[in-house]
């Protein structure tokens, strides 16, 4: 019986991705390049990339949920089930973080500074930057609209204007989304975005709303550029209203 209903899980879950892998596919970018006018290329950038990011941000609100409901248990003395302690080793392992089954309190601290959201205006200003609003190659041939790298060959495109010596590539992604993903736990797990994950740490403290304004402050690292690149982060959320 169990086997039969392992067998049924099983090709439940295939079928889902699937279905899933399709409705990525049928939703392919735009191409933004041949949009010429500016503020319909931007409009259409937008509505392209806010549902993806709107779902991620949902889907990680409802687990920040999950999350402060197993801290309160730890801080009231109450040990959390199997269900939820396998859901913290999860986690854990997403954000590179190590699960102590003997200290789960201090597991869930940990956690707490890093599952949570991204605010959209953030979000969608790193994007059009990266990507030069949809138009470049890496995220017109690619599904990267962040610029990410890898260091494996052939995990990607080579940009040509990589000096001789480097060996990373701009990865290749098999939708928008999976983009999305690898961003979004980028910026949550990745010891240079800590600052990021500080100032976000320290609104929700004070019940104050995330600001991607605020929040850029800490990616002086994700460009070369340090200050200017968070400088025109701004300057895009503001004069696109995105924030």
């Amino acid at each position: 019986m169990y086997r039969k209903l392992e067998i049924l899980l099983a090709a439940t879950l295939t079928t889902i991705l699937f279905i899933s892998l399709l409705l990525d596919y049928m939703h392919r970018p735009p191409d933004f390049s041949a949009i010429k006018n500016v503020h319909a290329r931007k409009t259409a950038f937008v509505d392209y990339l806010k549902p993806y990011i709107d779902d991620i941000n949902q889907q990680r609100a409802s687990e920040r949920q999950e999350l402060e409901g197993i801290y309160s248990d730890l801080l009231a003395g109450k040990k959390p089930d199997y269900w939820k302690r396998h859901q913290l080793k999860v986690w854990a392992k997403r954000y590179a973080i190590e699960y102590r089954e003997d200290n789960l309190k201090s597991t869930a601290e940990k956690l707490r500074l890093h599952l949570d959201q991204i605010p959209t205006s953030m979000v969608l200003a790193q994007a059009a930057l990266e990507s030069a609003w949809g138009t470049s190659r890496f995220a017109a041939h690619g599904n990267n609209f962040f610029g990410q790298w890898c260091f494996t060959q052939g995990c990607g495109m080579v940009p040509k204007a990589r000096s001789e010596d480097a060996r990373h590539e701009v990865k290749e992604f098999e939708s928008t989304k999976e983009s999305l993903y690898k961003y979004f736990n980028n910026i949550n797990s990745n010891p240079v975005y800590k600052q990021v994950r500080e100032i976000r740490a320290q609104a929700r403290e004070i019940g104050k709303p995330l600001s991607g304004l605020e929040m850029v402050a800490g990616l002086e690292n994700y460009s070369q550029r340090g200050q200017a690149y968070i400088d025109d982060l701004r300057s895009v959320i503001r004069s696109n209203n995105f924030e």
